[in-house]
């Protein structure tokens, strides 16, 4: 089988399962999609945190349950 046939099989399934298939090499630069990847991790970055924040989080609310129980217990 040559690439040819490959492509054409997979335009058919992709086709057959309602996605659009790209014609060409398609008009977005490369500098303009890696300005909109860059841009839309960082949108990800702020509503995540990291596993350096979470421990910190985790530490604090430790910190504060041992002073709760101290307050609490006296």
């Amino acid at each position: 089988m040559y690439m040819e046939n490959y492509i054409r099989q997979l335009d058919t399934i992709l086709s057959g399962a309602g996605e659009k298939i790209l014609v060409g090499a398609g008009t977005v630069s490369h500098k303009t999609a890696i300005e909109k990847a860059k841009n839309e991790y960082r949108k990800y970055q702020v509503k995540t945190i990291s596993p350096v924040e979470k421990a910190y989080l985790e530490t604090l609310k430790e910190i504060s349950n041992k002073i709760d129980d101290k307050v609490n217990g006296e």
